[in-house]
């Protein structure tokens, strides 16, 4: 840990991604092992406050019933939680994903569908309305007029950067 502050330092890094946690805890010493949420927030914390910002992936195991964000129960050392899942609907494998938790401030909470290109992320479309059980993974099509949809705090991010 302490030669990624020192590496960090060294280049003047601004962003750090770590892609994936289980990764990177493999790759720690045995010593670091044995405290992994205590050992990654030692670092979380000293990257912070020298003014990186941290990215980094988790692969949860998918399961119809549960809503994991980590098996390391970490989310307190988080500043913001987006959830991406695969979905059947109308016969097609699609992505999705949904804003779960913007420390500091109000965030849209839609599920969107999305798709990565050359370009980056791409939010597809609107919010998905017809469907319930989106986040369980088995959606199941609903007749909801567009008089029921709940407002979305889409206008409000259309104009920000």
């Amino acid at each position: 840990m302490h030669s990624i502050l020192d590496a960090v330092q060294k280049i003047g890094a601004r962003r750090l991604v770590i892609d994936s946690l289980a990764g990177f805890e493999m790759a720690l010493s045995p010593g670091f092992r044995a405290d992994f949420r205590e050992s990654l927030y030692r670092m979380i914390f000293a990257l912070t406050g020298i003014g990186v910002t941290i990215l980094s992936t988790v692969e949860v195991d998918e399961s119809f019933t549960e809503f994991p964000f980590s098996t390391y129960s970490i989310s307190f050392l988080c500043d913001d939680i987006i959830r991406l899942r695969y979905v059947s609907i109308d016969g097609r494998l699609r992505k999705i994903m949904v804003v779960i938790k913007m420390r500091g401030g109000n965030h849209a909470k839609d599920i969107r569908e999305y798709e990565i290109t050359s370009e980056g992320v791409v939010i597809l479309g609107k919010r998905l309305t017809n469907y319930q059980g989106l986040i369980s993974g088995i959606p199941v099509h609903s007749d909801r007029s567009a008089q029921e949809e709940e407002p979305s705090l889409d206008s409000e991010f259309k104009n920000q950067p």
